[in-house]
């Protein structure tokens, strides 16, 4: 596209307030890996480009199919192939559609792909009348700016009687969760809808008020909205993994975009089986991926490491060995704990580290025992003896982990284009 229309285009997004879906031939890419063949593409080249798409708040929808759109056909090493042509959204049509899909089409006479483009809905309008998979418990920030919050947590955590363990810890973490869980239901109650409400009874009060100044209860309107907006922000800054932005600079927007825009990227939507077969099912993508990583984390058999270590010089001094050897202390648990990301993805529980690193005094005692029990001598129990059974879930181990996969290039077709990220509980982090 030429400078002028970006410049038109940035225009008519920020005057319309409506959902946005930008798809043709942008004369342009954003990364340089987008060019196959020809000069290296030179930063400034793309410079404008990246600079209209983020102030619109775009995302790139991704493809299948070939890896470029444009071909110049010449032979040789003055072949160059470009991904030129793309479908960019914003997070408005992505909340609308974002199941929404781009495929590279390959012609015959034109020297670009055709893009065949399927709008689909969000699986939220979709599953709108019909039964929801239970989201799984995610520790949220925002519930700390509620009065009742701490109070709450205070009465809540019990570590039971006797010696803290693992296993004990575990459990009161589970019993916590649980309550959690129906604290932000009943008492916290959703954001948007708070959001929403405050709002329409605001413009309420302000018709009803349209030749005097604000009342006290619009004053009152004005601060709990400030607030919830506040809690939304929060929100919406953990779910995009944001963390160079300060705290108070308010961009829900933008962070609902990195968050869909992560969201897109990480999703698995095809994978190629070594025979070149293409799976696009649900079912058969986790059949392939189960496979394929049973297979790479599987131990070799007849394996005999002591044949190998033979030939290894010993470089751990006697001096060295008793200072690994020595017990681990209280201050190393609680350096460790805050040496963790507040906010990185939490494990299978839940609970990030900054739950534990704010409610420290709280479990500091239980958390310190139970962990150096393990590390100075004890052993890991193998499931925690639950006094309670929270809807039904299996035991939990505490070694349980989620194997997410992250991707190692744009728009990945193999497994080996993956990234496998182990995200662990906090409690077996810190063992």
């Amino acid at each position: 596209m030429r400078k002028n229309s970006w410049y038109l285009l940035r225009f008519l997004r920020a005057q319309l307030n409506a959902p946005w879906l930008c798809v043709g031939d942008f004369n342009e890419v954003l990364e340089a890996n987008e060019q196959f063949g020809g000069n290296e593409r030179e930063q400034w080249q793309m410079d404008g480009f990246q600079k209209v798409v983020h102030d619109c708040g775009f995302v790139d929808f991704g493809f299948s199919g070939l890896p470029y759109t444009w071909d110049n056909r010449q032979d040789g090493g003055r072949n160059v192939k470009v991904r030129l042509d793309r479908g960019l959204g914003d997070h408005r049509f992505l909340e609308l559609m974002g199941e929404t899909v781009v495929k590279h089409i390959p012609l015959a006479q034109s020297d670009h792909c055709a893009l065949l483009v399927e709008i689909r809905m969000s699986q939220g309008g979709e599953r709108k009348n019909k039964r929801r998979n239970r989201r799984p418990f995610r520790y949220e920030n925002m519930w700390q700016r509620h009065d009742n919050y701490l109070p709450f947590v205070e009465r809540t955590w019990d570590p039971g009687p006797g010696t803290s363990d693992l296993s004990s810890v575990a459990s009161s973490l589970a019993a916590l969760r649980s309550s959690l869980s129906s604290w932000d239901k009943e008492v916290f109650g959703s954001v948007k809808e708070k959001i929403k409400s405050i709002r329409e009874k605001l413009e309420e009060e302000r018709s009803d008020n349209l030749y005097r100044g604000p009342t006290v209860r619009e004053k009152n309107l004005m601060a709990e909205l400030s607030e919830v907006l506040m809690r939304e922000e929060m929100m919406e800054r953990q779910r995009s993994r944001v963390e160079w932005l300060r705290e108070g600079d308010r961009n829900t927007g933008y962070f609902q975009a990195k968050a869909k825009a992560r969201a897109r990227t990480n999703r698995i939507r095809t994978l190629r089986s070594e025979d070149g077969t293409v799976y696009t099912t649900q079912k058969d993508l986790q059949r392939l991926a189960s496979n394929f990583y049973q297979q790479l984390f599987t131990a070799q058999a007849d394996l005999q490491p002591e044949k190998v270590c033979d030939f290894v010089p010993r470089r751990v001094s006697d001096q060295m060995n008793e200072m690994l050897c020595r017990p681990f202390t209280p201050e190393e648990v609680e350096v460790a704990l805050f040496q963790m990301g507040p906010n990185k993805a939490p494990g299978e529980d839940g609970f990030t580290a900054g739950s534990f690193q704010k409610h420290w005094a709280l479990m500091k005692e239980n958390v310190t025992v139970a962990v150096l029990g393990f590390l100075n001598g004890g052993e890991l129990p193998e499931q925690i003896n639950r006094t309670i059974l929270v809807r039904g879930e299996l035991p939990e181990q505490i070694n349980r982990t989620i194997l997410v996969l992250i991707p190692k290039v744009a728009n990945p077709q193999e497994l080996t284009q993956f990234r496998p990220i182990s995200l662990c509980n906090v409690l077996y982090k810190l063992c």
